[in-house]
């Protein structure tokens, strides 16, 4: 058998251009020349390449469907928080000193002696609704971090 002829009988087992250049020991050029020749090469060129592009469709549509699911997560997240932030900033509520001290846990520091979170000066005046400092036991501290 002739190269030519392995080089297509390969082809159309579904090797490719790479691995039949390795086995017939020529360049992939040469091999693709070889194969030129034969209309079996094209017909199995032109099936292979809708093949892929129905894989790629496939993976496309997959990944949008991933993509619209982690969105709608991350919505349906973003929603719960505005709804907890509107409700503890509404009016007709009165934000308790835990949730100040949340929303403004930047401006204390934790004072191990007195087991206390103590408004920090040096960040500036404290407003007059702030607490100077609050209770908190150190393995409730996490819940502030």
């Amino acid at each position: 058998m002739d190269k030519k002829t392995k080089a297509l009988e390969l082809y159309l087992e579904g090797f490719k251009l790479v691995e039949i250049a390795q086995q017939l020991g020529v360049s992939q050029p040469a091999v693709t020349k070889m194969l030129k020749q034969f209309p079996e090469y094209h017909q199995e060129k032109e099936r292979r390449k809708k093949e892929s592009e129905k894989r790629a469709k496939e993976w496309r549509n997959e990944y949008k469907k991933q993509k619209r699911q982690q969105d709608k997560e991350e919505y349906e997240l973003l929603q719960k928080d505005h709804r907890d932030a509107v409700r503890s900033l509404s009016r007709k509520g009165k934000l308790s000193d835990d949730v100040l001290i949340k929303l403004c846990i930047t401006y204390y520091d934790y004072n191990k002696e007195k087991e206390r979170l103590v408004f920090n000066e040096s960040a500036g005046k404290r407003p007059a609704d702030l607490p100077r400092s609050v209770y908190v036991h150190k393995d409730v501290l996490r819940q502030f971090r």
